[in-house]
């Protein structure tokens, strides 16, 4: 074997022993995530985690391989080895810091974090220094970690002799179809992407097999889908038909208000309400008495910008990265805005943090005419500022009561809350007040419960209260201490209630699992339009079964309580059951006659679905004409 060739291996070898070193932290710290995944696996979890690995190795180390596989007597130059030992420590530097960063956001987004990682951490509104203060010792072992691999970084001993006689040209294409195999990750047709781990391993053990590198490249090169044809056209439609029309809910010819309330961060874990025991959300609990709630509501995906789409444009979750941030995001949207504006709403959304955050006032717009306000309007910025990502939720809903009074009626205005979003900080004042829980997220859960109180106490003082219509629902669910959330169903469970004590009478509704993408549909309902429009959700008020469509971790699932049919990569479908509060190891897979049954009509209605969905953005026709 060459010298020089021989020395890459080594140094290759340690960046693997590195990565290696990162996914026995990532399970061991994250161990309680992983409860009821198959421990057989566990030996395949590292195997195939090595052809992951070096997958992403080979792209973040382009300049180092490069450098090191050269059959050039500058190899022998200190310098030149200097340079190839710095290419080294960058590359694999940020690789083992991409992971890093991903044992702390997976207990968030149960999923390795991909493009949108950049996207966020780039994010003007985005608080990056207050996470190096919140996780300094993280921050601290990953330095202790680099200077490890600098100081075993093999060194060149002895001067590198090169083979005259070997071509130039030879040498090449060994180098070149070499690092194209690892590339690849192998000798497929095509590119592994991270969710082919599940080709080798258990669906649970996939975050853990792959490395957050491979991810970020995959979501970063993510390939416009292929469209799909599971079934006719005709055929799928006659399963979902997303063009929707509605008959006004109400009979009366004065249009109700409505206004949309998004809390950051919130599951169904922090309600008590919804898990029948104290937690931390004393007033929403009071407030699901008078209201229509849903105890089987989850959210499209597991981070803010997957929200944004699914409840303004019933647009699930399903692709590589989030929709603001994909190949469609140019693509015709006719979303609730355009609807309502047509129908002479006064629509606005409001949101604490700085403008152009997470692109949402660029996508809301797209989705029709709104009144945006962020940062930038708030009158009191810098005393009201929460010294990281914007306003506290106490003053900013205080400012929101007053702005919906300069609204014209009828008009719909949704609200986007901050301040229990991690770092979980809550003013100073208040630190002695609530006594929080387990995790950091608990106080702020009270603190924003406290806040959404006082909104409620001065909106119903105000002259539009009674004719307008209050949804509250979570973003997202984030930290929890209770298995179950994060399972297949758990980790999308958030609160969905409707208040609107002089419209509709209080019902809890345990008959239907709802989603996000329901919100869309639901709003057109209760407001009267009578405009046919495209949605994957329907209306929470129109009579029938319902189901939920996201994906969990390259999965595409239907839910439908306490059933989850889940469609493979390899194609494959898998049906499971799980009632709330119970462990992976509860999960049942075996089903009687009936029970296959209706998976057999699950598995056509996720697959109609998800055909429906994805051919409408390739062919741009996400819209009624």
């Amino acid at each position: 074997m060459l010298q020089y060739i021989k020395l890459w291996l080594l140094r290759f070898g340690l960046a693997l022993l590195g990565l290696t070193i990162c996914r026995i932290f990532f399970l061991i710290y994250l161990h309680a995530y992983f409860n009821g995944a198959p421990l057989s696996d566990l030996p395949l979890v590292f195997l195939a985690g090595i052809i992951f690995d070096i997958q992403g190795l080979t792209y973040f180390l382009i300049p180092f391989n490069l450098m090191s596989l050269m059959p050039i007597q500058s190899q022998n130059n200190k310098k030149y080895q200097l340079v190839v030992k710095v290419f080294f420590i960058l590359g694999l530097g940020i690789v083992i810091l991409l992971n890093f960063i991903d044992t702390e956001f997976y207990q968030i987004k149960t999923r390795r974090s991909g493009i949108e990682l950049i996207y966020l951490l780039t994010d003007k509104s985005n608080p990056v220094a207050s996470y190096l203060i919140n996780y300094w010792w993280l921050a601290l072992l990953y330095i202790v970690f680099i200077g490890a691999i600098f100081y075993f970084y093999p060194a060149k001993k002895s001067l590198l002799v090169f083979n005259q006689k070997i071509k130039l040209a030879v040498v090449s294409v060994f180098i070149l179809s070499l690092l194209f195999v690892g590339a690849r990750g192998g000798f497929y047709k095509k590119p592994l992407r991270s969710f082919d781990a599940a080709r080798f391993v258990d669906a649970q053990w996939v975050s853990a097999t792959i490395n957050s590198a491979t991810q970020l490249i995959t979501s970063y090169n993510a390939n416009t889908p292929s469209k799909l044809y599971y079934m006719n056209d005709i055929d799928a439609k006659g399963i979902f038909n997303p063009v929707h029309t509605y008959m006004p809910y109400f009979k009366s010819k004065v249009k109700p208000n409505v206004v949309l309330i998004i809390l950051e961060s919130f599951g169904a874990d922090y309600c008590g309400y919804l898990s029948e025991r104290p937690r931390f959300t004393p007033f929403l609990d009071s407030l699901s008495k008078n209201s229509v709630s849903f105890t089987n509501a989850y959210s499209s995906g597991t981070t803010s910008i997957e929200s944004i789409p699914a409840m303004f444009a019933s647009i699930p979750s399903l692709l590589e990265v989030p929709y603001i941030n994909s190949n469609f995001q140019n693509n015709t949207i006719r979303g609730l805005h355009y609807y309502l504006n047509k129908n002479g709403y006064d629509c606005s959304f409001y949101y604490g943090a700085e403008n152009g955050s997470m692109g949402f006032d660029n996508f809301l717009k797209i989705t029709g005419t709104i009144d945006y306000r962020g940062l930038n309007e708030y009158p009191s910025k810098v005393s009201d500022f929460d010294g990281n990502w914007g306003i506290w939720d106490e003053p900013y809903l205080k400012y929101y009561i007053e702005e919906l009074g300069k609204h014209k009626a009828p008009f719909f205005s949704s609200v986007f809350t901050l301040t229990s979003h991690d770092p979980y900080h809550i003013p100073k004042e208040y630190q002695k007040t609530f006594k929080g829980g387990e995790l950091p997220i608990h106080k702020a859960v009270q603190y924003t419960d406290y806040s959404l109180h006082l909104f409620f106490e001065a909106a119903k003082k105000q002259a539009w209260f009674s004719n307008t219509i209050f949804i509250i629902t979570g973003d997202h669910p984030s930290h929890s201490t209770n298995e179950y959330f994060y399972a297949p169903l758990g980790k999308y469970e958030v609160p969905l209630l409707v208040y609107a004590p002089n419209l509709l009478a209080p019902k809890k509704i345990d008959s239907m699992s709802v989603s996000h993408c329901d919100i869309f549909p639901s709003i057109m309902h209760l407001t009267g339009s009578k405009d046919k429009f495209f949605a994957m959700g329907k209306s929470i008020f129109e009579d029938g079964a319902k189901s939920v469509i996201n994906q969990d971790v390259g999965i595409t699932q239907l839910i439908t309580y306490p059933y989850c049919v889940r469609l493979m990569p390899s194609g494959n479908t898998k049906m499971m059951y799980q009632e709330k509060y119970t462990t992976n190891k509860q999960i049942r897979y075996k089903f009687t006659e009936a029970e296959l049954l209706l998976q057999q009509q699950l598995e056509k209605e996720l697959r109609a679905k998800k055909q429906i969905f994805t051919n409408s953005l390739l062919e741009n026709t996400y819209f009624v004409e």
